[in-house]
């Protein structure tokens, strides 16, 4: 029997008919969100959630007479995902299963039927299904949608099954994957108008050479437009060269302080060659931060980012980050950011607070062949105290930022010692899907608040120690969240501080642990960690995790000009943890079948309510527990070409670095 979604790969097409399909605009009006599947645009997916009854409406049309299928799946693979396929067939019947997939093989019906169709049509060789389900899911082979980001897998047929018999589905000629953000993104984006005065202008590299290394950081810098008076910009979008898409992997750009703007026409590689007045426009809070997956941000319509005119925003440097694991020759690129901007003044100013670990930090060690590790980075209430207005400052827009070992992340938020809800959280990270979130309200961080930033590793199949840096198998752990108005503190980071990771670089040589590399610069003494196995002896394991849930941290906060706000040793805090979500609410009848229904808006049963959760735990103590778990999987060969660091310019590279030599080698 032929599989039903034999291979999945990364959103992969094969058209099977001329050009793209128009979406319908009734659904476009009748869903919340909508976003073409595949790059040609023959299948689109449309949802919404209604919240007051757990449940999640789809659509989903392609570009076929034939049979659709789409699905849930772990990691945008076909085994353990959770798949529906349905068709219409020539007398306009529906028909819709609900299946579970353990292989590369055709699918076998779910234990029970909870998907309920809702209407169907087939149009000018266009099939479009409309079904919905739970959020939440009750039976153990249907997958639950969590917060954060979704693989949904997707693939079509020119032909419906012979005599409408499920068994008789024949393989897929379509297929694909892709990741999407189901219960925010763009469902929860504001959809502000921009004014009738919107004027853009695009700052972008100028037709690079892409190097064949695997990672490059590239600079230009540029001067904005000069306009008597000022302008305020009210959004920004990227503007990715056709066909890079999988090789351009984040854009920043970053404000230079200066009055008159300068034209030094660099346009190279962001290393110690740059002019001095280039680089150091590297380390100011950015203007625009985009990464891989990411669209348009639209500022709310009372917030805005004054340049020109007696501001000191003149010019820029656009910092592009170039991914090229497999090292392709001659790709040009002419990729940068548009700038949306306005000449009626907005009431309140934004900028980009950045929180986190250190980059190029030796303190973000993860030991090889792990499942999963739990880091902890604080911001400090000191830093919140001194660096915030008395009112507080609203964030409206978050990006969380991890390289590829990472699995999950979250932005804790503390408030007399109680969590408060998470500012940002996603339980299933993908490193090529880095989107920001927007809350469907602006949340206020006040003085005194403590942010903690936490992220989940897995370093399986790994060989060799990970550490904090730019590079493709180094490891970042970062939030950028879009603020206003300005506050004093733009950037808060923090490490380990180096005495306790000397400490416990001691403990593994000196207890055989691990070996330790030749020399003892502080560089080579962490690569000695390439031989150390956290589970033999335990031991190992235990002075690790309480290397990470025990230690104090190293916490420095700055302003937009690099002064220093607060900085010192914490201690990491104590707090009322967020109550656990409650378990779905299950139904107790008996399954019924989701077959045919006699006609293209006919509906069937809906079956009884969807099972439990399939992501992790929502956390319940203040600090992380040991991990045991394995986290969800990563995307093998089956999706996207090996994704490589995203690694955003720390603006303390150099300092953190040199405050940890300093440590380590005291």
């Amino acid at each position: 029997m032929n599989g039903l979604l034999v291979t999945i790969v990364a959103c992969a097409c094969i058209a099977l008919a001329a050009g793209a399909i128009t979406p319908s605009a009734s659904l476009i009006n009748k869903y919340t969100s909508h976003l073409s599947l595949d790059d040609n645009e023959n299948y689109w997916l449309f949802w919404s959630i209604d919240d007051g009854a757990g449940d999640i409406l789809f659509a989903v049309q392609a570009n076929t007479a034939g049979w659709v299928g789409f699905g849930l799946s772990p990691n945008g693979r076909m085994p353990n995902s959770d798949i529906v396929t349905g068709w219409v067939n020539d007398n306009g019947d529906a028909f819709l299963q609900d299946r579970f997939s353990t292989g590369k093989f055709l699918p076998s019906d779910a234990e029970s039927q909870d998907v309920e169709l809702v209407a169907a049509s087939e149009t000018n060789q266009v099939t479009t299904l409309e079904f919905k389900r739970k959020v939440k899911a009750c039976d153990a082979k249907d997958r639950s949608i969590d917060v954060g980001t979704s693989r949904v897998i997707w693939s079509y047929n020119p032909n419906d099954p012979q005599n409408d018999s499920p068994s008789a589905l024949q393989q897929h000629t379509v297929m694909g994957w892709r990741s999407v953000n189901l219960l925010y993104g763009a469902s929860k984006a504001p959809k502000v108008p921009f004014p009738d005065d919107v004027q853009e202008v695009t700052v972008r590299v100028g037709n690079v050479r892409v190097p064949t290394n695997e990672t490059t950081y590239w600079c230009s810098n540029f001067t904005l437009p000069a306009i008597p008076g000022g302008a305020d910009i009210v959004g920004f979008a990227p503007v990715v060269t056709p066909g890079n898409e999988g090789i351009v992997h984040h854009i920043l750009v970053y404000q230079c302080f200066n009055k008159t703007g300068f034209n030094l026409g660099h346009d190279g590689a962001c290393d110690a060659n740059m002019p001095d007045e280039v680089s150091n426009c590297q380390g100011t809070a950015p203007v625009a931060a985009w990464a891989i997956g990411g669209t348009e941000v639209r500022f709310p319509a009372d917030v805005g980012y004054p340049f020109s005119g007696d501001t000191t925003l003149h010019s820029v440097v656009i910092e592009m980050h170039y991914d090229n694991p497999q090292g392709k020759q001659n790709v040009i690129d002419s990729s940068g950011i548009k700038l949306y901007y306005t000449t009626t003044k907005r009431k309140n100013e934004a900028t980009i607070l950045q929180i986190g670990h250190f980059v190029d930090s030796l303190s973000l060690l993860l030991p090889k062949g792990q499942k999963n590790i739990v880091t902890r980075n604080l911001c400090p209430a000191e830093c919140t105290q001194n660096g915030m207005p008395n009112g507080g400052i609203n964030a409206f827009g978050i990006t969380l930022h991890a390289h590829t070992a990472g699995t999950a992340m979250k932005l804790r938020h503390i408030r007399n010692g109680k969590q408060l809800p998470y500012l940002d959280r996603n339980d299933h990270y993908d490193f090529n899907y880095q989107d920001m979130i927007f809350p469907a309200q602006p949340v206020k961080i006040l003085p005194g608040d403590i942010l903690e930033m936490v992220c989940n590793y897995r370093t399986e199949g790994r060989t060799k120690v990970t550490i904090g840096g730019e590079g493709t198998q180094d490891e970042m752990c970062l939030a950028f969240v879009l603020v206003y108005p300005v506050p004093r503190l733009t950037v808060c980071l923090s490490q380990i501080p180096g005495a306790e990771l000397r400490t416990f670089l001691t403990e593994a040589f000196t207890k055989k642990w691990a070996t330790p590399h030749t020399g003892d610069h502080q560089y080579q003494l962490v690569q000695g960690l390439n031989n150390m196995d956290l589970s033999n002896p335990p031991a190992a394991g235990d002075a690790y995790y309480a290397f990470w849930n025990t230690t104090k941290r190293t916490a420095f906060c700055l302003d937009k000009d690099g002064g220093l706000i607060a900085g010192g040793d914490y201690t990491l805090p104590s707090y009322v943890p967020l109550a656990p979500e409650p378990p779905p609410v299950c139904s107790t009848s008996a399954p019924s079948s989701t077959g045919r229904t006699p006609s293209s808006t006919g509906r069937t049963s809906a079956g009884p309510a969807r099972p439990t959760s399939a992501g992790p735990a929502r956390p319940t103590s203040a600090g992380p527990a040991r991990p045991t778990s394995a986290g969800p999987a990563r995307p093998t060969s089956a999706g996207p070409a090996r994704p490589t660091s995203a690694g955003y310019k720390n603006v303390f590279s150099a300092f953190s670095l040199l405050m940890s030599v300093i440590v380590l080698v005291s």
